[in-house]
């Protein structure tokens, strides 16, 4: 009889050891169909994030395919700052990083989290301006440390687009170069449509259009290629509508609006807030709202944009007949987006 207990405890431990060993995964998700890769991240480095499944196989995503990674073994409050972040709560999302105070043994773990520290900072500035200063010491410190690590390549980016928000065209072009240059066809693409943006946004809409047509022409076919490629059409659309060819854009805009994977909400809540100035250069404000609405009710957790959205909503409901709701957007962007340039008396934008 003890033999017999001898041999169900010594199998119970068995299973609970491969039950142990079979939970403790990495996890990546593709950005290209959100397929979920578990097993163990072998290595790592600008390029690609290789993972080892349990049966031994390993699977190569490219670092502009990733769209999040979660380590084994990490902190919860990590997932839910994630969380945070994902549904624009970015305040929140910061406050749970930094309390974090993870000083375990996994380097790219702890490499991770400055990373995340860095891009909410960076999300910030971009509704408040005021914090591009810190958000670019917090990406430079990364990049610093951090020159061969899977999120390299998006510090780039991101850096860049602060430096734009500060007219510094010259810093960003930098940054943008050097990832045009790096082993990374996805990123490639991506930084060829902050050039654009950048050149649009100085004015040389003949330029801005070649790179966004450059982008779009190199992405056309290729699956991982696909944000760049909506984003690249977004770029087009936007300059489109800067020399006037309003109907042109707005097609342009629908496509993207149509075709984007629903993963690609800041791209999307890009092409309605576009679709609203549009159909507002059209002397369409009824469109325009439904357009703006868009963005409040689909993409709230795009800061940036649902701020933008926030104001033309207050300023087109009451035209509409409904001075309660311009009210209420009105609130929601003084309450959520306090220090945006949209929440400023007098401002209007584009």
């Amino acid at each position: 009889m003890n033999l017999v207990r001898s041999k169900i405890i010594i199998t119970l431990l068995a299973v609970s050891a491969t039950t142990s060993f079979a939970s403790a995964v990495d996890v990546v998700t593709r950005r290209s169909d959100n397929a979920q890769i578990r097993g163990v991240i072998e290595k790592s480095d600008i390029a690609q994030v290789v993972v080892k499944r349990t049966n031994g196989e390993e699977v190569v995503i490219e670092t502009s395919d990733i769209k999040s990674v979660l380590f084994d073994g990490e902190p919860t409050n990590l997932r839910t700052a994630r969380s945070n972040e994902g549904s624009g709560s970015l305040d929140l999302a910061l406050e749970k990083l930094e309390a974090i105070g993870y000083s375990g043994a996994n380097e790219a773990l702890k490499a991770d989290i400055q990373f995340l520290m860095a891009r909410v900072k960076a999300k910030q500035a971009l509704i408040d301006a005021a914090k591009a200063d810190e958000a670019i010491v917090a990406l430079q410190a990364f990049r610093t440390a951090n020159k061969n690590n899977f999120r390299y390549l998006e510090a780039n980016l991101l850096e860049a687009s602060l430096h734009g928000i500060k007219n510094d065209a010259a810093a960003g072009k930098l940054l943008l170069e050097e990832v045009q240059q790096s082993p990374v066809k996805g990123y490639q693409l991506q930084a060829g449509v902050d050039l654009g943006r950048l050149l649009l946004s100085a004015g040389d809409a003949a330029e801005a259009e070649a790179s966004f047509q450059d982008v779009v022409t190199k992405s056309q076919g290729d699956v991982g290629a696909s944000g760049a490629l909506y984003d690249g059409m977004l770029g087009l659309a936007m300059c489109l509508k800067q020399q006037s060819k309003t109907d042109e854009a707005i097609a342009t805009l629908d496509e993207i609006i149509e075709k984007a994977p629903e993963g690609e909400s800041r791209t999307l809540a890009e092409a309605w807030l576009r679709k609203g100035d549009c159909l507002r250069l059209k002397t369409q404000p009824k469109a325009a709202l439904m357009a703006y609405l868009h963005v409040d009710l689909l993409y709230a957790g795009e800061p940036a944009q649902h701020a933008e959205a926030l104001k033309r909503l207050s300023e087109l409901w009451t035209p509409a007949g409904h001075e309660d709701r311009a009210v209420d957007a009105s609130a929601r962007l003084t309450q959520l987006y306090p220090n945006s340039q949209w929440a400023k008396p007098g401002s209007s934008g584009g």
